[in-house]
């Protein structure tokens, strides 16, 4: 059963999208989605718009996911985290804008 995290601490830090920030607007065709998860957990997952959940990889003490493809417009990110005793947590979402102009 999977729990959303409302704010809520995990491992004494918080699961969140570090970038795109909030409200930030993309003006690149290619972006790397950069998550911050507490260390020790299994693996983290991302959601964009409501898609399929997609695996992020470990790097440099965070977790990545690189995009492309994506339309002009609002969007939205969720993220999920499975910890070391297999327990999800799942954020609240994470919204931004993507403008690539007349690319």
């Amino acid at each position: 059963m999977a729990t959303t995290l409302n704010r809520k601490r995990t491992h004494n830090r918080m699961l969140s999208v570090d970038f795109p920030r909030q409200n930030e607007v993309i003006a690149s065709a290619q972006y790397t989605v950069r998550v911050f998860a507490p260390e020790g957990v299994k693996r983290v997952g991302i959601s964009i718009d409501q898609g399929q959940w997609r695996s992020c990889r470990p790097a440099v003490g965070y977790w990545w996911y690189d995009w492309s493809g994506y339309a002009n417009g609002e969007h939205e990110i969720i993220t999920s985290l499975v910890t070391a005793d297999d327990k999800r947590i799942i954020s609240e979402p994470h919204e931004f804008f993507v403008d690539l102009g007349s690319k």
